[in-house]
């Protein structure tokens, strides 16, 4: 995973690095390629590489060409506030062209950073970005022979609207290693199962030290049920710092044993509510809704 641009920091140091939004004012721009290991679970296993925002990646430099060459998805960073989005554009699409050429592999992302300022009160505001750079990457990728139809050449690239100060950054990074886990879809089989066994309304695999799930069942993701369901992760690891004990009388904050159930005020059902946690695997935990009297299931 790669983030060639300005903005990636504040998102390892967060979501991986679990520093708070505020911190990231002090921080300063990268300098030089860094490189972080990220080993939460057997399942969350991989390395980041921020590159500083005014790298350029060459196909003839052996540092870069091994790192394109073990890189499963290229993330690229840009500031929504940014007036001049063509060059953004256009420093994306060299990028592409060197790292396609020398991994054909590589997935592409695009990480539309800092809505949540004043400039995008309004979603329209906000979606409109988006399209303005997504139209702009589809001439550019056309204009040289990358778009859609051209076989090999062939790029794909997904967006996303993200801010560190909601879960939007969260459920953007859970997209991004949900392609890269290669036992993804067989989790999703099995959280379908699951889901249909025992009448669950939503359920999630998630990391419990990023948040980031890498499973869910193929309903759609609404905000509302992955932001509770994220929540109770914080919750269930506050009360076990606190009270939490192992059996030597050692403080203990998520183990195989780690588990809660909430009742929910969920309107305008007529049913009520439950959301439940159940640590399944080392740091990996299962978190899902479902009505009250399913609980039984």
């Amino acid at each position: 995973m790669g983030l060639p641009k300005s903005g990636k920091t504040s998102i390892q140091r967060v979501v991986f690095q679990k520093m708070s939004p505020h911190e990231t004012f002090f921080l300063t721009a990268t300098q030089q390629v860094e490189a972080t290991n990220v080993r939460n679970n057997p399942n969350i296993q991989f390395q980041i590489k921020d590159f500083p925002g005014t790298k350029e990646l060459r196909e003839n430099n052996p540092q870069d060409q091994m790192a394109l060459k073990q890189c499963g998805s290229l993330i690229y960073v840009i500031d929504a506030q940014e007036q001049d989005k063509d060059m953004c554009c256009n420093k994306l699409f060299e990028i592409i062209k060197v790292a396609h050429k020398v991994n054909p592999g590589i997935t592409f992302e695009v990480f539309i950073h800092k809505v949540d300022s004043d400039m995008f009160q309004q979603d329209e505001q906000k979606f409109d970005t988006l399209n303005e750079i997504a139209q702009n990457m589809r001439g550019l990728l056309s204009e040289h022979g990358f778009g859609s139809g051209h076989g090999n050449k062939e790029v794909a690239i997904d967006y996303n609207l993200t801010s560190i100060y909601d879960l939007t950054i969260y459920q953007a990074l859970s997209r991004v290693i949900q392609k890269m886990l290669p036992q993804t879809q067989f989790i999703v089989q099995l959280l379908d199962q699951l889901v249909l066994s025992s009448q669950i309304q939503k359920a999630f695999l998630f990391d419990v030290i990023s948040k980031i799930y890498i499973a869910t069942d193929k309903t759609p993701v609404e905000m509302k049920d992955y932001e509770i369901c994220s929540e109770l992760i914080d919750v269930l690891i506050d009360v076990t710092c606190i009270y939490g004990t192992d059996d030597q009388g050692g403080s203990l904050t998520f183990d195989e044993k780690s588990s809660a159930t909430i009742k929910l005020n969920h309107p305008p059902s007529d049913q009520n509510v439950m959301l439940y946690l159940k640590e399944v695997d080392k740091c990996l935990a299962l978190v899902c809704l479902i009505n009250e009297n399913k609980m039984n299931k």
